[in-house]
């Protein structure tokens, strides 16, 4: 049986181990919402999401994803060619 790696930033860890306490009854939902910088409700959610996935579902659903409001290569191609062509002197 093969073992599944997981990869996790240091944010996602930090969330695995207190939301683990507030599963294990060591800690209450108030204070990791305190610690965590998030409001009760989250950490309600987090807490059902580690209950139904594991550490897994603690990770971020967005990692590895290409963000909204990227530019399509060609047209970043496009404006920096304008810049170089209309602005010569622009820029550090």
């Amino acid at each position: 049986m093969a073992k599944e790696t997981l990869v996790m930033t240091q944010k996602a860890v930090d969330r695995l181990k207190v939301i683990q306490q507030v599963v294990s009854k060591q800690l209450r939902q108030k204070e990791a919402a305190r610690q965590l910088g998030l409001s009760v409700r989250q950490i309600k959610r987090l807490v059902a999401r580690y209950r139904a996935e594991g550490p897994s579902g603690l990770v971020s659903r967005r990692l590895g994803r290409c963000p909204g409001n990227a530019l399509p290569d060609a047209v970043r191609q496009e404006v920096l060619g304008l810049v170089r062509t209309h602005y010569p002197d622009f820029g550090p």
